[in-house]
């Protein structure tokens, strides 16, 4: 049964709906709007706080920052003396990871911090905490050089302020770079020279000395010193000859790089203080020495030699016939221009060496004396890389024995003692007839001989025998030295063992225990742009940097970093300045990169064994030494012709190009500093630690 409502009714239910579904959007609206307030006054309430604490960690920065800079200079990152917690941390080997400095600083801030924010609020605090963070290799290239202690990173200020429940950092940075100013690869050399000679290689010995050693025209040698001795200005070591007698010494002593097409170096004889006697002399009495022979060996001499011989005497008509054995020994001699050592001098009379030979090397002798030091027990034992040829005569005799008692008594008492010299031979001058007679013409019962009975009938089988001028590669000749060290008797050429190999330096290596430092060539290609890396400072001329650095009252330079100067005027960079007293003294050393000019050192001394001064000028082409103070500095400069107007005292490596062969040469010593050798661990002590002057960030 259908029932129909009145329209009235239905009317008044619908509005009913429509004033509930009102009512509700309106709740939800006013519940809507009440809670955004409520967020609304709590964020408000929150950005007041944060603000509050952006506020603390702010002046946390502003309370602290002068403090906590102090207590890292005192910790000794900032270029004073560095106690090890600090140093050690920043100059250990390889990666550094984030590390906080808090137990390494003196921590005066956080406590008067923390009473200041309580002044603020109860619940307010403010922590600023020290770290070094970000810190990379710089230096890792072995075919650039790698430097395990070389890094960058940032010393970071790390503020932190709390209020009621909110909590802000506020940081700020600066950067830390960690260099060494030790020069790359030619730290480990003596003497590092680009281009030794200029391409006239054969000019480049000019020395002339007689037997005594004593100079009779001419400049006086440099004596390269590649190791400590007991006299060194700079850490000296302890005596100990068994040490410095160790074959294997050479690995641990300054080595030698001579650039150049072929480098000779004629070197030197007589036992005064230019001659070099202890080459090939055993050396017990400066005033009496003995030549020692070396013996070829029998294997590598003609079949004549190998068997007893029977010939005719020289004096007994009718002519007896006598047994003999032949050997073949030699001396190898520096050049001499006079000899006190006896009447007869080989070299001049007797025609034993050609005329061509002598008029070609003359008696010159080496500008540069390799060996250095030859006292007992400190002779320098060291590798020379380059083309370098050294120059002797060859004084190449017969030795001959006899079994006759009574021929043997007279070849005994004669004085001197017979001495059959083989002289030098042009192809012209050459006679397979010819008599090999003593070297004086005298006729005592020796042998009558034929240059054919014992070489053959060619002069090509002859001239290794012979007396002449000989070049050989300069390690060569110093092997043989080598044999003195095993009391080799008799000493034979070439020797038995062969400790320094001939090495052009095309490619070394320099390791420190396990790590390969750098392998490449030895003249250092890269070594600019690794210096370029590590500067910390720019300056634009050479007076803004003596301004910055030098310390009239004591007349001192306190670098202690790696400094750029770009010097566009090209003007000479003076040590000390020229209107001040010499010599100067380097209290904090570092690395100098001049970008142009030339250098002029009027006396260098370091403050103790532990800093050292480096400049690297590489487009000087001067580098000149006057006075007669001592030079304890490195010096690397490519280009440059390196002069001495006095006598040299220089302590540390010197790379250049060549040294003047200027006749006015006063001579003097280079000596190698053992602790800046970079194979060595303690090299490491010999770089700065630098902290940038400017913020180079503040963010949140």
């Amino acid at each position: 049964m259908r029932t129909n409502l009145p329209w009235g009714h239905s009317r008044r239910g619908f509005l009913l709906l429509v004033v509930i579904a009102m009512g509700l959007v309106l709740l939800a609206l006013g519940i809507t709007l009440h809670q955004s307030s409520v967020r609304q006054n709590t964020s408000l309430h929150n950005l007041a706080s944060a603000e509050v604490s952006h506020f603390l960690a702010e002046a946390g920065i502003d309370a602290s920052v002068r403090s906590i800079r102090e207590a890292v200079q005192r910790a000794g990152i900032s270029g004073n003396a560095p106690p090890p917690a600090v140093w050690s941390l920043l100059t250990q080997p390889q990666h550094l990871p984030d590390t906080s400095l808090m137990s390494y600083l003196q921590d005066t801030w956080n406590k008067d911090l923390e009473v200041f924010a309580a002044e603020v609020d109860p619940t307010a605090e403010i922590r600023v905490e020290v770290w070094l963070r970000g810190f990379q290799q710089t230096e890792t290239d072995p075919a650039a050089w790698v430097d395990p202690v070389a890094k960058t990173g940032y010393l970071t200020i790390e503020s932190t302020g709390k209020y009621r429940g909110m909590k802000r950092t506020l940081t700020v940075k600066r950067r830390v770079s960690v260099a060494g100013i030790l020069p790359p690869v030619v730290s480990k050399f003596t003497l590092h020279l680009k281009d030794a000679g200029r391409g006239q290689e054969g000019r480049f010995n000019m020395i002339r000395n007689d037997y005594n050693g004593n100079l009779t025209d001419g400049p006086r040698p440099f004596i390269c010193l590649n190791q400590a001795t007991p006299d060194y200005p700079l850490e000296p070591p302890p005596y100990d000859p068994a040490k410095s007698n160790d074959p294997q010494a050479y690995v641990s002593r300054g080595w030698h790089y001579l650039g150049g097409s072929k480098v000779r170096l004629q070197l030197t004889s007589g036992p005064g203080r230019f001659g070099e006697i202890f080459h090939f002399y055993e050396v017990k009495d400066p005033s009496s020495f003995q030549a020692v022979r070396f013996v070829t060996p029998t294997e590598k001499l003609p079949p004549v030699f190998s068997s007893p011989q029977t010939i005719p005497r020289d004096n007994d008509p009718p002519q007896q016939m006598t047994t003999y054995t032949f050997g073949h020994s030699f001396l190898l001699e520096g050049f001499h221009d006079k000899s006190n050592r006896r009447e007869h001098d080989a070299m001049y009379e007797g025609n034993i060496l050609s005329g061509a030979e002598k008029a070609t090397f003359g008696a010159n002798s080496s500008l540069l004396h390799l060996y250095g030091e030859g006292a007992p027990g400190l002779i320098s034992r060291t590798k020379v890389f380059g083309n370098v040829q050294a120059v002797f005569p060859q004084f190449a005799q017969l030795d001959i024995t006899t079994t006759d008692s009574i021929l043997d008594g007279k070849f005994k008492a004669l004085t001197p003692p017979p001495t059959y010299l083989l002289p030098s031979l042009t192809s012209s001058a050459f006679n397979p007839s010819r008599q090999l007679k003593d070297f004086l013409g005298r006729r005592f019962g020796g042998p009558i001989l034929w240059v054919s009975l014992l070489f053959g009938s060619s002069l090509a089988e002859y001239q290794p025998y012979m007396s002449r001028i000989v070049e050989m590669p300069y390690n060569t000749g110093y092997n043989a030295i080598q044999d003195y060290l095993s009391n080799s008797i008799p000493r034979r050429f070439p020797p038995r063992s062969n400790i320094l190999g001939e090495d052009t330096g095309q490619a070394i290596e320099l390791k420190r225990e396990n790590l390969v430092l750098y392998k490449g060539p030895a003249d250092a290609p890269r070594l600019a742009a690794v210096i370029q890396g590590r500067v910390q400072m720019e300056l634009e001329s050479i007076a803004e940097f003596w301004k910055r650095f030098y310390d009239p009252v004591s007349n001192s330079l306190r670098l202690n970093m790696v400094v750029r100067i770009r010097n566009p005027d090209k003007g000479d960079l003076i040590l000390p300045p020229s209107d001040k007293p010499g010599p100067l003294l380097v209290e904090g050393g570092g690395l100098i990169l001049l970008d142009h000019g030339n250098l002029l050192f009027r006396g260098v001394r370091v403050a103790n064994a532990l800093e050292a001064l480096t400049i690297f000028a590489p487009q000087a082409m001067t580098v000149r030494c006057v006075g007669q103070a001592p030079q304890q500095v490195n010096v690397v400069a490519p280009l440059a012709e390196f002069s001495a107007a006095e006598k040299l005292e220089f302590s540390g490596t010197l790379c250049v190009g060549t040294i003047a062969a200027d006749e006015r040469c006063p001579g003097g010593f280079f000596r190698y500093r053992e602790r800046q050798d970079p194979t060595r661990g303690e090299s490491h002590l010999f770089s700065k630690i630098f902290i940038d002057e400017q913020d180079s960030s503040w963010h949140e």
